[in-house]
């Protein structure tokens, strides 16, 4: 409706120009000056940076009324320092891991399912494979030697006690089986970094200190698990598939805590530091306020958007929040000018002409006066202005549009 308003009253501003809308280049009698009004040299440039341009531009009430033009009166006011900045989650690469294996193989099965909530330890993938069998073979051959070893060495103890043995004899017997017992704990390490679990190696050592014989009725198999609890978010293989060693099978996240990335203008740096608590808000869930603190802040401005990066690690214990998603972050910075009121006016009331930030100011009834502003920082809909209007000055917030689209077109009118 408000769209429609708004066509309705530029159809009738063209048809009745003459009594509803005239541009004038000059200040009416009755108004201070731009410069006197703005209580700023740089307003006093508007002129010069938007040459050809009509100071002033007059509305009947009628006009006022059908484009639903409304006003604000310029204050002081103690803003809730409040900067409201956009950003996007992202999992905390802290707890986000592409579980992987040390060796070749093929996958006989997949315990969790995409989406699957996984504890520490909980399978993922079940791996069939050739080489952890030649290191179970290699860890058995091993425990056997040192077996043997072991007791051939405890004999030669007893017989050196007996004097039935040399020195170099029991030294000799003594030195194979602590070879053999460095052969083992190689093997057992090396089944480790292969990924086998302590409760088969477990198995293998008491079966072969026992004499009893193993048994891999389902062949060499191994489980690779979840290093911590979360969730399964991507799985890059399925069953049957052979893999490599050290490619990534399943990807588990935990984003009971997410990071959550933002762009502040270098203007902002002064009021942001390492510490500074969050609130972050989403469309999906407008009820819910989700909190966290700033922990990163980049080093560097992007040329091209002159902001920086910053970074906040956010408690997210329901889940809601999800990497990807869009989100308002508030930030509770300092009080901005230690703590002293400031000059602001709606963000309604600022518009863009030729590239430069300007209000439009009431001097009376439906005489609107453009100036030129210099803006600070945006708290909570409010912008702080360091020049251009001062305390007292009547801006327009809503239909500002229209009178900015009138200015254009009085523009038009003159260059042609």
């Amino acid at each position: 409706m408000k769209e429609m308003g708004t066509i309705r009253v530029l159809a009738l501003l063209i048809t009745v120009s003459a009594a509803g809308c005239s541009p004038d280049r000059h200040p009416l009698p009755n108004a201070a000056p731009p410069e006197e009004k703005g209580g700023s040299p740089a307003t006093g440039a508007a002129g010069a940076d938007h040459e050809g341009m009509p100071e002033t531009v007059k509305l009947t009430s009628a006009a006022i009324a059908e484009a639903g033009i409304d006003t604000w009166a310029v204050k002081p006011v103690s803003l809730e320092h409040l900067l409201i900045l956009n950003g996007n989650v992202a999992a905390n690469e802290n707890r986000l891991i592409a579980v992987a294996t040390q060796v070749r193989g093929r996958v006989t099965a997949m315990p969790a399912d995409l989406g699957a909530r996984v504890t520490a330890g909980a399978p993922l993938v079940v791996l069939e494979s050739m080489e952890l069998g030649k290191a179970q073979e290699e860890f058995i051959r091993a425990l056997s030697d040192l077996r043997l070893a072991s007791r051939t060495y405890e004999r030669a103890k007893a017989l050196l006690n007996g004097k039935a043995i040399s020195m170099g004899e029991f030294q000799s017997r003594e030195g194979d089986y602590l070879g053999k017992r460095a052969s083992a704990e190689a093997a057992e390490r090396g089944l480790r970094l292969l990924g086998e679990t302590e409760g088969e190696i477990a198995r293998i050592r008491a079966a072969i200190e026992a004499g009893n014989p193993l048994a891999f009725p389902d062949g060499v198999r191994l489980s690779v698990t979840s290093p911590f609890a979360g969730r399964v978010v991507d799985r890059k293989v399925a069953p049957g598939a052979l893999v490599e060693a050290l490619q990534p099978l399943v990807t588990v996240a935990d984003i009971s805590s997410v990071w959550v990335f933002m762009q502040a203008y270098e203007k902002d740096l002064s009021m942001l530091r390492e510490g500074v608590t969050v609130t972050i808000r989403t469309e999906a869930y407008p009820e819910k306020a989700f909190k966290g603190k700033i922990d990163f802040l980049g080093s560097m401005v992007d040329s091209a958007t002159r902001t920086i990066q910053l970074r906040a690690t956010v408690s997210n214990a329901d889940e809601k929040l999800r990497p990807g998603m869009f989100v308002k972050a508030h930030v509770d910075v300092p009080e901005a000018s230690e703590g002293k009121s400031v000059v602001v006016v709606p963000q309604a009331a600022l518009q863009t002409l030729e590239g430069r930030t300007v209000v439009f100011v009431q001097t009376e009834t439906g005489t609107f006066v453009r100036r030129l502003v210099e803006t600070g920082h945006t708290f909570e809909g409010f912008t702080e202005v360091y020049s251009g209007v001062k305390t007292g000055d009547v801006v327009v917030t809503e239909g500002s549009f229209v009178l900015k689209s009138e200015f254009a077109k009085s523009t038009l009118a003159e260059g042609e």
